[in-house]
């Protein structure tokens, strides 16, 4: 029994409860990762067919790892268009509104795009905006944002 009382004791002991403390401050740390990836919205080559442009955060490198790409309505949290990576192939640098690249999934949609502003969000990335026009043109947001998902 003293053997018992000793073990429950080392374990509940001030160095192993720092210990414990640590770890998960370490965990809490690893969840609030820095934005590595950077998504650009160009015009397609057919109208209403965005590309997304995906870097590193200068524009000039590769991004990092895209788990998955969701292009909601803003102000919405439905997607219109939402892909996943399935873990085959790593991200790749342009991908076109409703096609899902080799090593992606798509979870939902395409919906046809329609008149009004859309977000576009990857992950570990800022936030993009365009806006489709009455007459189907697709324009731009200049805006950096620092949303992300």
């Amino acid at each position: 029994m003293h053997r018992l009382a000793n073990a429950v004791s080392h374990v509940t002991g001030s160095s192993s409860l720092r210990a414990i403390a640590l770890l998960a401050l370490a965990f809490n740390i690893a969840a609030c990762e820095a934005v590595v990836n950077r998504v650009r919205v160009e015009p397609g080559t057919t109208p209403l067919t965005p590309v997304f442009v995906l870097t590193d955060t200068t524009g000039r490198q590769p991004s990092g790892t895209i788990y998955g790409l969701s292009v909601v309505r803003c102000g919405d949290d439905t997607a219109v268009w939402q892909i996943a990576a399935d873990g085959s192939l790593s991200a790749p640098s342009r991908i076109e509104y409703g096609h899902a690249p080799p090593g992606y999934v798509v979870r939902s949609g395409p919906e046809p795009l329609r008149a009004g502003c859309y977000d576009v969000f990857v992950t570990d990335g800022r936030r993009a905006r365009f806006r489709v026009d009455a007459a189907g043109h697709l324009i731009v947001d200049a805006r950096r944002d620092s949303t992300s998902r």
